[in-house]
């Protein structure tokens, strides 16, 4: 179906990602950074700073928990699969690029909306981590789900944590537009991997699974 809710997260991403790269090429990492965060007030603090912990791994391994729990095992497992793989390569470029946080990488009392006890320094800013998370997770749900309510939901959902990165001052557009990047094509690839893997053991009689879950409603 060309306008399922999996195709049609795939083709919001795209609708996403294009201006955002647009942007990383076109602007300076502080233009775009400063230009995300034209306005801040202590009700957005309060959100944001909660809000983005919906991009924490414990967030990812509890969903993937209720899956098992609720027999949704193909589910549940293509979720885990796909939270350790994003998770991996983002830590591996993590420790490869090294990369100045932004309150690190600008100098003291240059801006002014780091969030005391929330910003964080050091140098893990590419890619964003909470994002890839929220972003595989969502896709990951949307390719899984006859609900385009639950795709939109989780699209609009995995933006915000994206977001949330840049208004916290804990990463620049650039290592979020990587983290989505990197979120959504590892669920495609763990998703077309598995039913890769379903059909090649029905063709030969040895399918690892007692019965392939078709998308539903989640």
């Amino acid at each position: 179906m060309p306008n399922n809710p999996g195709n049609l997260f795939k083709q919001y991403t795209l609708i996403l990602i294009c201006p955002l790269l647009l942007i990383v090429c076109c602007f300076s990492k502080t233009t775009s950074f400063l230009g995300a965060n034209f306005f801040h007030c202590p009700l957005l603090d309060w959100w944001f700073t909660h809000f983005t912990h919906l991009g924490d791994g414990i967030v990812a391994v509890l969903l993937v928990s209720c899956y098992f729990i609720v027999k949704k095992t193909t589910l549940a497992i293509k979720l885990l699969i796909t939270f350790l793989f994003s998770g991996l390569v983002v830590q591996l470029l993590k420790a490869l690029f090294q990369a100045p946080r932004p309150k690190t990488f600008f100098p003291e009392n240059f801006y002014q909306y780091f969030i005391e006890g929330v910003t964080h320094s050091g140098f893990a800013s590419f890619p964003s981590g909470h994002t890839t998370t929220a972003f595989a997770v969502a896709a990951m749900l949307s390719m899984n789900t006859s609900s385009r309510p639950i795709c939109i939901l989780t699209f609009l959902a995995a933006i915000l944590v994206g977001y949330s990165r840049i208004y916290l001052g804990q990463h620049f557009v650039e290592d979020v537009a990587t983290g989505i990047i990197i979120g959504v094509a590892s669920s495609i690839f763990i998703d077309y991997g598995y039913k890769s893997y379903i059909v090649r053991g029905r063709a030969v009689g040895k399918n690892p699974s007692n019965q392939y879950e078709r998308p539903a409603a989640i």
